[in-house]
């Protein structure tokens, strides 16, 4: 199957065609994370139990670590005292990232996935993970 996309509404205007981090991996819990730092912050869907799940995915990402993972010649300009590091030591910069979606809900933040294969309306994450185990 390609890749998935979401689609859903925040602060009141409809994301499309953002990636999905992930897709089926956490019974359909998304987080919509947002790094910014420039004119057009770059939207991404994460499944993940918890906001900090969603941020090791992010750094997990082949295609995408590059926005928060310091690049080694960097190192320099990030004292040791203040680090912050991803899941295999790799330090990270979360100052331009942002995540949204509500604590404790099934689905922090709701979306549809969309992708070759899918209903043309999409389909939820929880009917997407559905949908992986029967296939």
């Amino acid at each position: 199957m390609s890749d998935i996309t979401a689609r859903g509404t925040f602060n009141g205007q409809e994301l499309r065609d953002v990636p999905v981090l992930n897709p089926g991996g956490w019974f359909g819990k998304t987080w919509l994370l947002e790094v910014g730092g420039s004119f057009w912050p770059l939207y991404l869907v994460v499944e993940s139990d918890s906001v900090q799940d969603a941020i090791d995915e992010l750094v997990g990402n082949a295609t995408y670590c590059h926005h928060i993972v310091v690049p080694e010649e960097d190192l320099g300009d990030y004292a040791e005292e203040h680090r912050h590091y991803g899941p295999s030591g790799q330090v990270i910069d979360t100052e331009h990232l942002m995540i949204y979606g509500q604590e404790g809900a099934k689905t922090p933040w709701p979306c549809t996935y969309h992708g070759d294969g899918l209903p043309s309306e999409g389909m939820t994450p929880t009917d997407y993970l559905y949908r992986e185990e029967e296939g």
